[in-house]
């Protein structure tokens, strides 16, 4: 019997996954792709067309997971003065697992090698920095407050420094206090 030749999205995605893991994006290709997920070539280039539409279609993946987790947290947050920046500040309690560092690793390869990668990244934080400037009374220090967050972020998942609980903790309360100070901000 042959390969399957149609899969579900998921399960190709946590075929991409288990490549890049693997051997890397250098070694992340529709061949190897295909034989992790038993399913043929065709298949694999049908849903995704080249190497640099799995790691888009990967990417976009990893994004919808992430805002599906983040749904519940901005929820709690509408309505609030700054609501989007309080949201973000209330993610980033969460200390990045091990396997969301490594991903983190992954995705910033493929930006390096992939234009439309790089696209998907460079909306996704214009879009929060829009989101929260436009909640603001005072977007220079809203901006701010972001850009700190941001930097937090990317030192923790590119591997650079890692925050113990106790200054992580620090440093969010004072980003929430900033978010909360801002007079006459406007809510979600």
């Amino acid at each position: 019997m042959g390969r399957k030749r149609t899969i579900d999205r998921d399960e190709l995605m946590a075929a991409i996954e288990r490549v890049a893991r693997r051997s890397g994006i250098t070694g992340l290709s529709i061949d190897a792709v295909a034989k992790e997920a038993g399913i043929s070539k065709s298949s694999v280039v049908y849903d995704c067309e080249s190497k640099a539409g799995l790691l888009a279609a990967f990417i976009r993946h990893k994004m919808a997971q992430h805002q599906a987790r983040f749904v519940e947290i901005r929820a709690r947050r509408e309505g609030e003065p700054n609501a989007r920046l309080r949201a973000l500040i209330d993610e980033y309690r969460r200390v990045p697992t091990d396997e969301e560092l490594d991903m983190a690793l992954l995705v910033s390869a493929s930006m390096g090698e992939h234009a439309e990668c790089r696209e998907i990244m460079r909306e996704k934080l214009a879009s929060d920095a829009e989101t929260v400037a436009a909640q603001a009374a005072d977007r220079r220090r809203m901006l701010m407050a972001l850009l700190t967050l941001h930097g937090m972020a990317f030192l923790e998942y590119f591997g650079f420094h890692r925050f113990d609980q106790e200054t992580r903790d620090e440093i969010l309360d004072e980003l929430m206090a900033v978010a909360e100070s801002d007079p006459g901000a406007a809510g979600d």
